[in-house]
């Protein structure tokens, strides 16, 4: 299919961030309903994109209709999706934000919600608020009446109120099913590169998309968000001494949270959870350093790591959900393997953990948690409105390439002629027989989406992002 028959616009023209590439391959879509961004920042190695992979089975995800580089980066993503023995790309080079586009349908999602995350869905976007109310408060008053009156009339009435819940909620899920396909663009982006001297750059390229994004959903109509997700691998937290990635990212993660101006929140995922409890083992001391060995089935073994007891204690076992100053935090807990295995030595003071990872999705109660959150990310209050049609003559201009002046800057007619030059407002010059407006030019330079071909790719995919081979 090619790029000029989807249903899709182009944001940037060029790279807007010169040191960095990424954005001048993304395509936006015109018939979703709500666009999620989620920055993926974790250090090489700690399971980024086994992260995206969890997330694109636990969504039941599909990918849209997509050309050029961004069909070659899904089609990359999809295989470890649907087999994840398949060989690994090469780890994302420095300069480079990969991203993979994915969808979830909205029929079905409160099939895959909580309790509480299909409650708020239902009174946010499906406009059930006050009937769901209305059958609460009639549950709570047949538990007072069944108290005073007796069980009869405590039954009538608290039943009538499950009534009315039981149709809010059967109105609300005919509503989100209509509403039509959530989008979710995973972003790459190399852990290292965040507290490196490249820093600016990468945290620049993550501010235009978001201004990208958010202009081009305020014209649409539609509901969008942004978050950035921080990915902690427990066997990678090291020592006190010598520190790690993480502590260092996690710093910095409430910089990236703010890009967001409606609602600052970050997730950190903790992965490889089978090895927490054994590392933060009862009656051991805190301050003890151990050596975690970790190993693949079918695959060589990685070198051992030490790690202290506290770091793990302290950034995994203890860690809740809260506020850091502005900043929503939600943790989420899961171990990357269909299958693990610890042994521990306490007297050697060792740790192996054996795995395979298969062809699953979060484990737990953590594929629940994760579509809670995504899915209450999202505002659904505007009403979504077709894309206006583009003039004929217009110039094929991307959105987000427009310089600021150009956004704004009237265009030439009489309405944009200085007001000195205006003949003043008198009883002698009544408004009736000013010009009609219509004669007038627009009251902005501002020109709607335009609908151009995604670029196609004459030659191989320029960054084809992983964890380094081993080291999952």
């Amino acid at each position: 299919m090619r790029g000029s028959a989807l249903p899709r616009t182009q944001l940037f023209a060029d790279e807007p961030v010169g040191e960095l590439r990424g954005l001048a391959t993304l395509t936006d879509p015109d018939d979703a309903s709500a666009v999620i961004d989620l920055a993926v920042i974790g250090a090489r190695g700690d399971g980024k994109t086994q992260f995206i992979v969890h997330a694109i089975r636990a969504m039941h995800a599909h990918a849209p209709a997509l050309d050029g580089p961004e069909q070659v980066l899904n089609r990359d993503v999809l295989k470890l999706v649907l087999d994840p023995r398949a060989t690994r790309p090469d780890a994302t080079p420095p300069g480079v934000v990969p991203h993979f586009t994915f969808r979830m349908r909205s029929a079905g999602l409160f099939d895959r919600l909580s309790w509480v995350g299909a409650i708020r869905l239902a009174w946010r976007a499906a406009g059930v608020a006050t009937a769901l109310v209305i059958g609460a408060a009639l549950v709570a008053l047949g538990a007072v009446v069944g108290v005073k009156l007796g069980v009869g009339p405590g039954v009538i009435v608290g039943a009538s109120g499950l009534v009315v819940g039981g149709a809010a909620a059967l109105a609300a899920r005919r509503r989100i099913a209509r509403t039509g396909d959530v989008e979710v663009a995973f972003w790459d982006v190399a852990g290292e590169q965040v507290y490196s001297a490249a820093a600016a750059d990468y945290y620049g390229l993550l501010a235009h998309l978001v201004e990208a994004r958010r202009r081009r959903a305020a014209e649409l109509g539609r509901a969008y968000a942004f978050a950035p997700v921080l990915i902690c691998n427990p066997v990678a937290l090291g020592t006190a001494d010598e520190g790690s990635p993480y502590e260092r990212m996690r710093q910095l993660l409430p910089l990236f949270a703010a890009l967001d101006p409606e609602a600052a929140r970050a997730m950190i995922a903790i992965n490889r959870w089978a090895v927490v409890d054994p590392i933060c083992a009862r009656g051991a001391l805190r301050d003890e350093v151990v050596s975690v060995a970790s190993c693949g089935r079918g695959e060589p073994p990685a070198p051992a790591r030490a790690v202290a007891r506290e770091q793990v204690r302290a950034n995994c076992l203890d860690a809740e959900d809260g506020r850091d100053q502005d900043v929503r935090l939600t943790y989420l807990r899961y171990d990357t393997a269909i299958k693990a295995h610890v042994d521990v030595d306490r007297e050697a003071g060792t740790i192996a953990y054996a795995y395979d990872d298969g062809p699953g999705a979060f484990s737990g109660a953590a594929a629940t948690r994760f579509l809670d959150w995504v899915i209450g990310m999202v505002r659904w209050s505007a009403p979504r409105r077709e894309p206006a049609a583009a003039a004929a003559a217009a110039p094929e201009i991307a959105i987000g390439s427009l310089p600021p002046t150009a956004q704004v800057a009237p265009a030439a007619g009489p309405l944009s002629a200085p007001l000195s030059a205006a003949a003043p407002l008198s009883a002698a010059a009544p408004l009736s027989a000013a010009a009609p407006l219509s004669a007038a030019a627009p009251l902005s330079a501002a020109a709607p989406p335009v609908q151009v071909a995604v670029p196609m790719s004459d030659s191989g995919v320029w960054a084809r992002p992983q964890d380094l081979p081993g080291t999952r």
